[in-house]
């Protein structure tokens, strides 16, 4: 490990990968990404990989979009197949609050060039038999969504950047930062300083410690998020598209056979974020008993839409957690008070489907070139002074978590 670089990437998920792969392909190929555990293990590992680009404003469904044409670069440049599902996503809304929304994602998407087909019930039901949407006020399928393994992705990008030049190290614990004349000047770690020109928080839900380290409040909490995994029973047929819900807070995709379930809490679990363990793996975010009541109750509500949900057998639980922010959008961009440290982080759940927007954005300041995204609405610093682990706003973050599958959380642009 060197004791210089150019650039270091704190955080070795898939939004670190991205970044140190598109700073290389940039030509910035002096950049070290440092990970205490293995690569895409966080947060990244227990993503259910989706890719929606049903949002209320086009910089989010840009950095979606950036996402998938670095998927298709890296498979180019890694000669394979990185399986991509480009199934498409039926989106069925009920209530005239959620239609109002829809319509409004619609215009975004256009805008963006995105097709958006018009179906009626017996079309969502021709692709997919087990929906029943007769009173959906609308329906709409989005050909350009999908899903893939997060962790898959995260590690092209590394491969990739690799290939390209940059160093990724695991089993480097960063501890500190340097700070010298009021600039950012590297990072300490548990073998050794590190000295920079660029300091970049990609730590995921760890991205409040770091910056705490310089007296700065992460503008976002950890924050649950899990799905369930039902037996292979073949209503998961390949080829099936996403489907998402958001009168009931749910969404649902293909996966080995059965199906991948996300039912949304009513409240999400929020934890403290200084005080989290080194290793997701070593996190308790299950509660068996109460997840259980959880899964019988949003179950019950599914059964307007899925008439045979009651004979699926649900048969994994996989919970994670993501930093969420209070309005639901990501962390972007400079700290002003402290040069030379960049923020790329509350993910709210879609760090995996962004990850190309974030690295192409960080590569962009870095180098000073014009934004390709407008990242104005990611500044890390629009909440002001926030206090991380008071209990007021983790209830805030909390609240925009659960408010995700309605829309609720986006805004118009």
């Amino acid at each position: 490990m060197p004791d210089r670089t150019d650039v270091i990437v704190i955080g070795g998920g898939v939004i670190g990968c991205s970044i140190a792969y598109h700073l290389a392909r940039a030509g910035r190929s002096d950049v070290l990404v440092i990970e205490r555990n293995e690569l895409s293990s966080g947060a990244t590992a227990r993503s259910a990989g989706c890719f929606s680009h049903a949002r209320s404003d086009r910089s989010t469904i840009r950095m979606i979009s950036r996402t998938r044409a670095a998927i298709g670069e890296l498979e180019e440049m890694l000669g394979e197949s990185l399986d991509f599902r480009q199934v498409g996503c039926v989106r069925a809304v009920v209530g005239e609050e959620r239609e109002r929304e829809l319509l409004d994602m619609e215009r975004c998407l256009a805008a963006e060039g995105l097709p958006v087909e018009v179906l009626d019930a017996a079309a969502a039901r021709d692709l997919c038999p087990w929906l029943e949407v007769e009173a959906a006020r609308r329906i709409v399928f989005l050909a350009s969504d999908g899903y893939l393994d997060g962790a898959r992705l995260g590690h092209a990008y590394a491969r990739a950047a690799r290939l390209l030049g940059a160093r990724i190290v695991r089993g480097v614990a960063a501890r500190g930062a340097l700070v010298e004349d009021g600039r950012i000047v590297g990072v300490k770690t548990d073998r050794g300083e590190l000295r920079a020109n660029w300091v970049v928080d990609a730590g995921g839900v760890w991205g409040a410690e770091i910056a705490r380290w310089l007296g700065w409040g992460f503008a976002a909490a950890p924050t649950r998020s899990h799905y369930w995994i039902t037996a292979p029973d073949g209503s998961g047929a390949p080829g099936r598209p996403n489907v998402q819900l958001p009168d009931v807070r749910a969404y649902l995709r293909s996966e080995v056979g059965g199906l991948l379930v996300g039912l949304q809490e009513p409240r999400s679990r929020t934890y403290h974020p200084l005080q989290l363990t080194a290793d997701m793996a070593d996190m308790p975010l299950i509660e068996e008993e109460h997840d259980l009541d959880l899964l019988v109750e949003q179950a019950g509500r599914l059964r307007a839409f899925i008439p045979d949900v009651d004979r699926w057998g649900f048969a994994h639980h996989i919970a994670g957690l993501s930093m969420y922010t209070p309005d639901g959008k990501f962390l972007l961009g400079p700290t002003p008070p402290l040069p030379g440290f960049l923020v790329a982080g509350g993910c709210c759940g879609s760090g995996v489907a962004g990850s190309g927007g974030f690295g192409q954005s960080i590569a962009e300041l870095i180098a000073g070139t014009p934004l390709s995204i407008d990242i104005e609405r990611y500044r890390p610093d629009r909440f002001g002074d926030v206090d991380p682990a008071s209990s007021a706003f983790r209830d805030r973050c909390a609240a925009a978590r659960s408010g995700k599958s309605r829309g609720r959380v986006d805004e118009v642009a």
